[in-house]
């Protein structure tokens, strides 16, 4: 995910933060903590740090006419939400982010990280993840619709499988199931 390398005068260095949440139960008792690390993103200058942030998303026509499509055709929907979805985007930019504090390299304290993934926070991580998935799953036999690049389709015989990607939400009926095991499993 990240290696360190030493610190050059001509780095842009992106900060780095601890974010704390607890979650709760429904009766509202604690039932773990969580930390995350993300990174300043004012700090990302475009050209330098990013060239590209846009990331498409499910228009809410394309939704419903999956959902009615999977009505129409007995569909089984399922609903998939995609942990750690902004730590498996791969940059194309260089991006150098500093030492999280609490861990820095006692041996190295003036280095930085070089990201090889993106990272929570970063401008271009849903862009990179949404470019990772939709590789996946051409390389899979799917085919990206032309109207909605996030619904994916994928047909054998008389079967065939749905896929909608929105942000870190998948959705994906067939009808047959053994096409949405098989996507589980690749998942």
């Amino acid at each position: 995910m990240w290696f360190l390398v030493p610190k050059t005068d001509d780095m842009n260095i992106i900060g780095t933060k601890w974010v704390f949440k607890n979650k709760m139960h429904e009766d509202g008792n604690i039932v773990r903590n969580k930390a995350r690390l993300v990174c300043k993103r004012y700090n990302q200058e475009e050209g330098i740090d990013f060239d590209e942030t846009y990331a498409p998303v499910a228009r809410l026509e394309v939704m419903r006419l999956l959902l009615a499509y999977a009505c129409m055709c007995n569909f089984k929907l399922h609903q998939m939400d995609v942990k750690s979805t902004f730590l498996n985007g791969f940059l194309n930019e260089e991006v150098y982010v500093s030492q999280p504090h609490g861990f820095e390299d006692h041996l190295y304290p003036n280095h930085v990280f070089k990201l090889k993934n993106t990272l929570y926070g970063l401008k271009q991580a849903p862009r990179q993840w949404y470019e990772r998935l939709s590789n996946f799953l051409l390389s899979k036999g799917y085919a990206r619709g032309v109207v909605d690049k996030t619904l994916f389709n994928r047909k054998h015989e008389s079967d065939v499988i749905l896929v909608q990607v929105y942000i870190d939400d998948i959705i994906f009926g067939s009808n047959n199931n053994t096409l949405c095991e098989e996507f589980v499993a690749a998942m």
